[in-house]
């Protein structure tokens, strides 16, 4: 995501980063003489991990008040883009984290429409939206399609509860 404000001051900049092992973006404030003044921690995979923040200012390096408002704005920016999803409703977190794991062990076009009615069937069409932009990045026209039969809605569900699927709402 690129910065939606100038920085305050030349001296000052943003860095964003994804840190693979912590399964976060790191959004750092760096100076010129200085390298990650404060970093926002910012997990985007699970949502029982909340955003954080890291001091580092080495030699006591102070922040002016402006550029620590600027660098918050763009922060908080970024935990709204990267978050929003963890703020739906529990059968549609489940949802991600459940897709998330299929799609990384083999997403196939024709699953499609098989997600779209297998989710119709347990979340209002918001939700569904909403959870088929966060984990595919696509909107639900592009996975529209004829039907699916009945055994392609079945092994998607199964897919989805060996990857964990804990909410129990696609039991019916």
């Amino acid at each position: 995501m690129a910065h939606l404000r100038p920085a305050p001051h030349p001296d000052y900049r943003i860095t964003r980063i994804y840190v693979l092992h912590e399964d976060a973006w790191h959004i750092e404030l760096d100076h010129r003489d200085a390298k990650c003044l404060v970093t926002a921690v910012i997990p985007d995979e699970d949502p029982a991990r909340e955003p954080s923040f890291h001091l580092f200012a080495p030699d006591g390096h102070d922040v002016p008040y402006e550029v620590m408002e600027w660098f918050m704005a763009e922060a908080a920016d970024e935990v709204r883009a990267i978050r929003a999803w963890t703020k739906l409703p529990p059968a549609a977190v489940d949802t991600v984290v459940a897709l998330r794991e299929v799609v990384r062990d083999g997403w196939d076009d024709e699953d499609g429409p098989a997600l779209l009615a297998l989710l119709s069937g347990v979340l209002p069409a918001d939700q569904v939206a909403a959870v088929v932009l966060e984990v595919l990045s696509l909107d639900t026209a592009a996975l529209a399609g004829p039907p699916p039969t009945p055994a392609a809605v079945a092994a998607l569900r199964g897919r989805m509860t060996e990857a964990g699927w804990r909410s129990g709402t696609t039991d019916g």
